[in-house]
């Protein structure tokens, strides 16, 4: 194992660089920035702690990274046909330029936890690493791109590689952008695959699992030079690193962790369980009612673009909580465990549904002749029935879509005609259909599995905790996303990640001794925001939604049929659906747009 790094892990920097016939020092300006480069068709800003770096071939770079080797040596991405970048362990964004060839090569690490926008004006190339960055200069009209918001709609964010801005960019995950004079491509250095290859007993599995584990989450350790935590849910993932990084500590490793009031919401009992069997210091707050509203307007504020999950929320709390305690400036997450263990509730629902989906015609019409007698029922079981019938009928992805199809299955009814004309009602599917047909074949909870690390990880989750935490000068470190693990866990055959229902198979055995056994045990929960219960019981919070959604300037965008939205809001009151997730989308949405886009 190796020593843990000193901060070189500092990822709350931002960075803007421009190369061809525009780049020049006028181009941007803004408070905090530093110009670090301006020649003839070259120009660069930095903020905070961006590296900087220059080779003895005149190539020059600058960029954040945490636990990569040595940055430096990623020069030889403009030569290799696999660039080093490939082989870098962690969090990673660079940019690369040879300003006498009119060339640059941009970076994004394997999950593009880091995000990099690219905008083109003719000849010119800008980058940057926040989109607003980009939205401020006055080559971007800064026109909202219908089909981001469709993409928002249906999966709660902006998918790469498409923005909220029709003329920007995001680099998608494990993506190289290469800029020669004018021209710009892109190829993809890296997407998990599951070759399957490595099997045997069960008990040789486990140690071998269990000693991955915990050498990488090792290896991502912070220095102790730096003040440092863990986000601790009470889940199975942030235990587990919590429990290991405080066996190996002198001191204690201090565990935040957010609860709520509302029962079915908190885990706070789970997350003290699991301090204290390991002798972490637990520092917990509840967060209420009163207090979501004041911090929907920071959630806001933190992301460049519209973000629709709810649990941004108590992950912007659990920031505060570590930089209001002894000045946190890194954070350990457990991120990804549950895309690479086979942790999510989806895939033992899928596997359910994939077993139905495989059984002769005869039996499924009969099933879906069930489905149709109970359609409109107000009941929330007999929905949950009918939907059953319904998304197991269709093959995935199209069946995994179906937990993120909000806009899709009321195209006509939520989205008006004119928005209708701009967006075909298959936009978002098809993006799905793309992203699950990359990489090589692979078992059906296989694909899936990926499909999560490459949407709901990479577009979703690390977004979420990165711009929360980057608005405290936070840092978050992600070991269960370590491409070595990820490598190792892809070569374990399917049945040792979910067994009939058994999700976590070999995961829950390989972590028996380290984390406590009701833990093991416990039912998933998620670190979910009771938005669906304030919407039902709280007349002062359903007043907040309608006061913005139902306002002029929300209604003037022309995007959305009023009527279904309060129809959405009087399903929701009532019981027999849960619109909570959908709603709160809408009202993120529109006050994103008013804070960073209106009157622009």
């Amino acid at each position: 194992m190796s020593e843990p790094r000193p901060a070189a892990d500092d990822l709350t920097g931002d960075f803007l660089f421009a190369i061809g016939p525009e780049a020049d020092a006028s181009v941007f300006r803004a408070d905090g920035f530093a110009s670090i480069a301006a020649g003839s068709d070259v120009a660069a800003w930095t903020r905070g702690r961006v590296g900087t770096g220059a080779a003895a071939d005149g190539t020059r770079w600058l960029g954040m990274a945490d636990v990569a080797a040595n940055v430096a040596d990623g020069v030889a991405a403009f030569s290799s046909a696999t660039p080093p970048q490939a082989g870098w362990r962690g969090r990673f964004v660079q940019v690369l330029w040879r300003a006498d060839e009119g060339r640059a090569i941009a970076l994004t690490d394997h999950f593009s936890t880091l995000s990099l926008f690219a905008l083109q004006h003719e000849a010119t190339l800008y980058l940057a690493s926040d989109l607003r960055l980009l939205a401020s200069l006055r080559v971007c009209d800064r026109t909202v791109d219908p089909v981001a918001i469709y993409h928002y709609l249906n999966l709660g964010c902006v998918p790469a590689p498409v923005s909220v801005c029709r003329g920007i960019r995001r680099v998608e995950p494990g993506t190289r952008l290469v800029f020669d004079r004018g021209r710009v491509r892109s190829d993809r250095y890296f997407v998990p695959e599951y070759p399957e290859d490595y099997d045997g007993d069960e008990a040789t599995l486990t140690k071998a699992l269990q000693d991955r584990i915990v050498a990488s989450v090792h290896d991502y350790r912070p220095s102790d030079a730096d003040a440092w935590g863990c986000f601790l849910s009470g889940g199975t993932d942030s235990s587990s690193i919590v429990s290991i990084l405080a066996r190996e500590k002198a001191g204690k490793v201090r565990a935040f962790s957010i609860g709520f009031a509302e029962e079915g919401y908190d885990e706070l009992g789970f997350a003290k369980l699991a301090a204290d069997a390991c002798g972490a210091e637990s520092i917990t707050a509840r967060v209420s009612r009163a207090e979501t509203i004041d911090l929907l307007q920071r959630v806001v504020a933190a992301y460049d673009e519209p973000f629709g999950n709810a649990s941004a929320v108590p992950t912007l709390a659990c920031a505060d909580l570590a930089a209001d305690n002894g000045g946190t400036r890194v954070m350990v997450a457990g991120d990804g465990g549950d895309e690479i263990f086979g942790g999510n509730q989806r895939y033992a629902k899928d596997h359910v549904m994939e077993t139905y989906y495989r059984l002769p015609g005869a039996i499924k019409a009969i099933g879906s002749a069930v489905g149709r007698a109970v359609h409109g029922s107000k009941s929330h079981f007999l929905n949950r029935v009918e939907n059953f019938f319904e998304r197991s009928s269709i093959p995935n992805p199209d069946r995994f879509y179906t937990d993120d199809s909000f806009a899709s299955d009321h195209y006509d009814e939520l989205l008006t005609p004119a928005f209708r004309a701009d967006v075909p009602r298959d936009a978002s599917l098809d993006w799905m259909r793309h992203v699950y047909a990359i990489g090589r074949d692979a078992a059906p909870l296989h694909r899936i599995m990926r499909l999560d690390l490459m949407n709901a990880i990479a577009q979703n989750d690390l977004v979420k905790v990165h711009g929360a935490c980057k608005s405290r000068g936070i840092t978050v470190r992600f070991p269960y996303l370590d491409p070595a693990l990820v490598a190792f866990t892809g070569r374990l055959p399917a049945r040792y990640k979910v067994r009939g229902t058994d999700k976590r198979y070999l995961f829950k055995r390989a972590m028996a001794g380290i984390i406590p056994d009701a833990t093991i045990r416990k039912k998933k929960q998620g670190f979910g925001l009771p938005t669906a219960v304030w919407l039902r019981h709280d007349p002062q919070f359903q007043a907040t939604v309608r006061e913005v959604l139902f306002d002029r300037r929300a209604r003037e965008r022309g995007w959305f049929e009023p009527k279904f939205i309060e129809k959405l809001i009087a399903e929701h009151i009532e019981g027999s659906w849960d619109y909570s997730s959908e709603i709160w989308r809408l009202l993120v949405l529109e006050l994103w747009l008013r804070k960073h886009l209106d009157g622009r």
